[in-house]
């Protein structure tokens, strides 16, 4: 009996129970072409799309969001959460121009209360409640904007959330855009707003070329998405606070 097979009548309940209390566990292949996520280990070979997400939440209880899957020699591939493509992430899976198909589980949707014109947004699997401004303003006005409608300056702390935030600023906004990451307190040490280092991981990958530079008299301590200035470049720069963007705000309720 394939390996794999008596992970998914043995082994899962007990993965499963471990995380049903976190999100929901039910898969969506992306037929986009726009997901990515990065793989957990090594590809093995099963037998069935279930086998293959099975052994992945075996193995990988609190991790396993998603698995990439060939239906042509059966391999398979354990994933992380996943996002939307970023090209400069070389380790994604799965490749271009390959047989594999990406599954995703999506996350539990959050409860969203659609008042001053919040709505959910999904990408890849994860669905957030967000208000999308109609103006540019300060960066301290826009922190107090969302505070106002009880909600904060969205953080996109994650692959997934920096990714959402970037479609939905690039495709819906089409706007400069402010991200809740600064260094107002320690030049040269980014956080988000709820005071959350930026990690290594998104340092590598969310900067323009030559970006941050704090170079407007040394006084750059916030960070938008340039879409006016940059059209069509990847990466984010970091301007003064005093000058004015369009921001997200994301409700927890």
């Amino acid at each position: 009996m394939d390996k794999l097979l008596v992970l998914w009548f043995f082994l899962v309940p007990q993965a499963l129970a471990k995380t049903c209390n976190r999100r929901e566990m039910y898969l969506t292949e992306d037929k986009s072409g726009i997901c990515q996520t990065e793989a957990l280990g090594n590809a093995w070979t099963s037998l069935s799309k279930p086998a293959c997400f099975a052994a992945c939440m075996s193995d990988y209880p609190d991790t396993c969001r998603s698995m990439v899957y060939n239906e042509v020699n059966h391999s398979c591939i354990p994933g992380g959460t996943s996002f939307a493509k970023i090209d400069r992430i070389q380790t994604s899976i799965p490749k271009p121009n390959s047989n594999d198909k990406l599954f995703y589980a999506k996350m539990t949707v959050p409860a969203c209360n659609t008042s001053s014109g919040f709505a959910l947004y999904e990408q890849c699997g994860t669905s957030v409640c967000l208000y999308l401004s109609t103006y540019a303003t300060k960066f301290a006005e826009a922190v107090q904007k969302c505070r106002d409608m009880n909600s904060t300056l969205f953080i996109a702390n994650t692959l997934a959330r920096f990714s959402l935030f970037w479609y939905v600023s690039l495709k819906n906004l089409r706007q400069d855009t402010f991200l809740s990451l600064t260094d107002i307190v320690t030049e040269g040490q980014f956080v988000w707003g709820n005071g959350e280092p930026l990690s290594k991981t998104l340092n590598n990958i969310i900067w323009a070329p030559s970006q941050p530079d704090n170079s407007y008299y040394g006084g750059e301590h916030c960070v938008q998405a340039t879409h006016a200035k940059w059209p069509g470049h990847f990466g984010v720069n970091d301007i003064p606070c005093t000058f004015q963007s369009y921001f997200i705000c994301e409700r927890n309720m």
